[in-house]
């Protein structure tokens, strides 16, 4: 699922689409991974751990930030090449 999300910032990149889309998905990569690890997050908050969690999806967020910047500017160098 999060490959979509990363096709579609290379997509918007290659459609020349305004930047903002690449927030959105991060966004959508960011949502999909809490999705996956909710029970882990809910576990740590209950163990005390909780800026751990925090600093995790935190983390998570800007991994998705750059994950969808990367497929962003792979997708405007496509169209720049074509």
């Amino acid at each position: 699922m999060g490959y979509f999300a990363i096709l579609a910032a290379v997509i918007a990149g290659y459609a020349m689409m305004p930047p903002w889309i690449i927030a959105a998905c991060a966004l959508a990569l960011t949502m999909l991974s809490y999705a996956e690890h909710a029970h882990l997050y809910r576990r740590a908050h209950d163990a005390g751990l909780s800026d751990a969690a925090w600093s995790t999806l935190l983390r998570s967020g800007w991994n998705g930030l750059v994950a969808a910047g990367v497929g962003y500017g792979g997708g405007v160098v496509l169209r720049l090449l074509g």
